[in-house]
This record gives structure tokens, C-alpha cells and sequence, in this order.
């Protein structure tokens, strides 16, 4: 007899199984994790509160919230980010499009995900409790058949054609254009969802073309992929830093053509999804509500936390060869994970460098409906940035690379926030004795082989939420200030 399941893409949740399937085979997943995977999936139409799914996955036990935050990380690490949405001072929300499935066969022994140890087994989900097929939404067609529009644009008329029947190919709609002035005038006359562009061109060359498209508000998401014979990093960066997806060398390979159109489309898809979400929750948000790091002044002097984060081993160690381009491609990689914990809690990054940021956190007002300590928020993303550090680094290491970790410091108190430098190279920045503060106290974490190193004003605002022990062989007091005791907070 089939059982009903819940399938989205990939996965496949079967509520009655405690099971979570990804490509057909069991998942290793928590039963903590997959209670509030079931529990947010029940939930999706709305926004679930944190306390709501606390009281869910641990009944009548009184937990820290970072527990809550390394389960959803640990689901996003399976599902991807964009399943789980966090909606800053609210809770979260599952934003994927599940679809009616019928599971004909278990695709592993039954019980893969055990029940949490504290709950007797007569609670555990029974059949009863698995989504019903009347529940779910219409049965959607598979993205991988759907079709797109693409713009090719190449003055080279072989290339066009080559182009355009390889995208044919693939099972998507395509038009051409010899320049770059016909793309921006096909791109704004019709609807496309991607363009591959050329950038040596008569009138208008792919550069220019990315310039404008990044000044057109409804062109700039408009995903690029450039195809060139150009040689050379430098024009990959350009193309990069102004807006292009990704860059194809010619003549273009066809499984790298598949790949990245493939790609790049997906991202377009879930570009949309997040759109359409965030106006549908900021319809039923009221203003006070919004982030406080949406709500930011161009320049202001703000109560706030600072977290000053700097990833460890970027050097590679004394015999071991590393190339440039492969540290600088885990560097990127590195960066990427620490943007989306500091952007996934509410914050503002003010300085990036190479092997490190810096993010400011503002206080929300008192009068806010859902007031969120910004020390909070700044622990809560310092912790998922060291379990994300952790992740990537075990990931590197299986494939034989040197070890990493993350060093963060947060400190708490008044900062200016602003913009500096002129219109087309403006930067955000922040100052103020915290600034400095979480820096050297990034430093310090760094030296001593540990975590998150927070200050004292940092640490009143964690107390009974976040478990933190007090510093006793270090100090970086700044200078002026007075003297402030530190605390390394429990990543464990």
C-alpha cells in the first residue's frame, strides 16, 4: 500500500517514516531536525515564531534559542538557504513549492531519522500525522522541462548561429542580435530571462552593455552569462564586478553551456520566488518591524553590536603548495557563508576585506512589535558563521586541503554609520570605539585558536539566551573606555 509523502524537487519528506530522502537515498538528519522540518513544512503557509517551533521540537524542556538556529542551519546545509526563509523579528518560513508524491517503496530502512532520546516512542509521528495529499497544492510541471526566452548577442554570425541552435537544443526559445545597442533595445521592447553576450561589438561593446543594465532598474537582474575569446583574469573580474553571471570562454564548450544556462536560470527562478515573498510578508509587516539594517540612515550615530569576523588559515602552513587561485577561490567561498549569516540576521556589512568583515547590528526601538536585542542578532550570526566555518572546513579537509575556522569579536555600544566617496564608489563604513574593539577582539580569538570573543556590554545582552563563560587570560580593553571584561561564547 503506497503511503503519501511530501516532495519537493530533490527531497522528499515521509512524515509516517521519520524520514527525509534527498536523490532517492535516506538522509542523515537529527530528530530535532527533522521535527521542525516537519513542523515548519506543516506550517507553511505562514511565518512560524521561534517560540512556537521551540515549544514544538522541545516540549516542556527550556532551551537556549542557538540551539533552534543550528537546526535550521543544518537543514538549509541539506535543502539550500532559499528554503527556509528568516523573517527578522518574527520567526521563519518553508518558501519551497511542495508536490503530491506517492511513495511506492521505502527507499532505506524505516526508521533513518531517530526520535530526540527525550521523547517516549509512543509520541513519535504516527501515519496520522503525514501531510495529506489533500493539503498539498496543485502538482507543478518539473522546472528542468520548462521553457525560457534567451537573448544571444555576438557580431560574429557563425558564433550566433552556433549559439542559437545549441540553445535550441537544450529546449529554450532563443532570438539573436549583432550588437550590443539591438540587445538593450530587444531587452527592453520584450520579456527575456537570459541573455549570453559577446564583448567585442561594433557600437555597443559587452562592457558598456553591463553598465547599462546594471543602471536599469528593470533590467539589472537580469542574468548574463559573456562568452568570449578574450584571454586573461582581468576581464573576467570586470565582467564579474559588473553585474555578469558567469563568463564562457570560446568556442563554447556544450555540456559547460548546459551547465551554467542551467544555473543561471535556477537562480533567476529563486531570485523571483524571494521577491514575491518579501512583498508578501511585507505586506502583513508593519513598519517597525522591518530590520533594523534595511531601516539605516545614509548616515547616523546608532546604538548597536559589532562583529568583527576574520577566517583562520587563509595563509597556507609551511610546506604546503597552494595555488593564488585556489586560495582565493575558497576565500570567496569563505566570505560568501560569512555575508549570509550576517545578512540573515538583520545585519549591515560595513567593511569587507580579504579574509574577513565587518558588519554593524542596530538596536531596534523600543517601541518596536517585536523589539530584537542587537547583541542577539550579532551572537546568533557569529555562531552561524563558526558552523558554517566548520562545515566547509570538513568538506576541504576529506578532499585534502589545510584546515579553517572562523575568529569573531563583537562589541557593543554607540557607532556612526555612513557612506563615504562619490556617487559611483561609494562605500559604507562605521567608527567608533566598538569598531575597534570587536576588531582586536577578532584578533585576540584568532591568536588563541578559539571562536566568538565578546565584550561585556555584548554579554548582558546574552545572558539566559546564549551560553558564554568568562575570558580569564585575555584582555583588549579600549583604550579610554574603561576596563571590560570578556566572555568566549559556547559554539559547542
Amino acid at each position: 500500500m503506497a503511503e503519501h509523502a511530501l516532495d519537493f524537487g530533490r527531497f522528499q519528506l515521509r512524515a509516517a517514516q521519520r524520514q527525509l530522502v534527498v536523490d532517492g537515498q535516506p538522509a542523515a538528519l537529527g530528530g530535532r531536525a527533522f521535527d521542525l522540518l516537519l513542523a515548519l513544512v506543516e506550517r507553511r503557509e505562514r511565518v512560524v515564531s521561534k517560540g512556537e517551533l521551540m515549544d514544538v521540537v522541545w516540549p516542556g524542556l527550556v532551551v537556549e534559542e542557538n540551539n533552534l538556529q543550528v537546526q535550521v542551519s543544518a537543514l538549509r546545509r541539506l535543502l539550500g538557504p532559499q528554503v527556509i526563509a528568516t523573517v527578522q523579528g518574527r520567526g521563519y518560513r518553508f518558501t519551497a513549492e511542495p508536490l503530491a508524491a506517492a511513495v511506492t517503496a521505502p527507499a532505506g530502512p524505516p526508521a533513518t531519522v531517530a526520535a530526540p532520546a527525550t521523547r517516549d516512542a509512543a509520541e513519535a509521528p504516527s501515519a496520522a500525522t503525514a501531510v495529506a495529499p489533500t493539503a498539498l497544492p496543485p502538482a507543478a510541471p518539473a522546472r528542468a522541462g520548462a521553457r525560457h526566452r534567451l537573448l544571444v548577442a555576438d557580431d560574429n554570425k557563425v558564433n550566433r548561429l552556433l549559439l542559437c541552435r545549441a540553445i535550441e537544443l537544450l529546449g529554450h526559445d532563443v532570438a539573436a542580435v549583432e550588437n550590443g545597442r539591438m540587445a538593450l533595445d530587444a531587452l527592453r521592447r520584450e520579456r527575456f530571462d537570459l541573455l549570453l553576450l559577446d564583448l567585442e561589438m561594433p557600437e555597443l561593446d559587452g562592457f558598456a552593455v553591463l553598465e547599462q543594465l546594471a543602471r536599469d532598474p528593470e533590467l539589472h537582474d537580469l542574468p548574463v552569462i559573456v562568452t568570449s575569446s578574450k584571454e586573461g583574469v582581468a576581464d573576467v573580474a570586470r565582467c564579474i564586478e559588473l553585474g555578469a553571471d558567469d563568463y564562457l570562454r570560446k568556442p563554447v564548450n556544450a555540456v559547460l553551456l548546459k551547465a551554467r544556462v542551467g544555473t543561471s536560470l535556477e537562480r533567476r527562478r529563486l531570485r523571483e520566488q524571494q521577491k514575491a515573498l518579501i512583498r508578501e510578508l511585507s505586506a502583513a509587516v508593519p513598519p517597525q518591524e522591518v530590520p533594523a539594517a534595511e531601516v539605516m540612515p545614509p548616515a547616523a550615530h546608532i546604538e548597536g553590536a559589532v562583529l568583527a569576523a576574520r577566517v583562520r588559515g587563509a595563509e597556507s602552513p609551511p610546506g604546503v603548495a597552494v595555488s593564488a587561485e585556489e586560495t582565493l577561490e575558497w576565500l570567496d567561498s569563505a566570505q560568501t557563508l560569512l555575508l549570509e549569516a550576517v545578512v540573515g540576521h538583520g545585519g549591515m556589512v560595513v567593511e569587507a576585506a580579504g579574509d574577513g568583515l565587518v558588519a554593524v547590528f542596530a538596536q531596534a526601538r523600543p517601541d518596536a512589535a517585536h523589539p530584537v536585542d542587537a547583541r542577539l542578532m550579532a551572537a546568533r550570526a557569529a555562531l552561524e558563521m563558526v558552523e558554517l566555518l566548520e562545515v566547509y572546513d570538513a568538506e576541504r579537509r576529506v578532499a585534502g586541503r589545510a584546515g579553517m575556522a572562523v575568529a569573531v569579536g563583537i562589541a557593543s555600544g554607540p557607532v556612526l554609520v555612513g557612506q563615504l566617496g562619490a556617487p559611483r564608489r561609494m562605500r559604507r563604513i562605521g567608527l567608533g570605539a566598538p569598531v575597534r574593539l570587536a576588531a582586536r577582539l577578532a584578533e585576540q580569538a584568532a591568536a588563541e585558536g578559539r571562536g566568538i570573543l565578546v565584550d561585556g556590554a555584548t554579554r548582558a545582552g546574552l545572558a539566559g539566551r546564549v551560553a558564554a563563560e568568562r575570558a580569564a587570560s585575555v584582555r583588549a580593553d579600549e583604550p579610554g573606555a574603561g576596563a571590560s571584561d570578556l566572555y568566549w561564547v559556547s559554539t559547542g
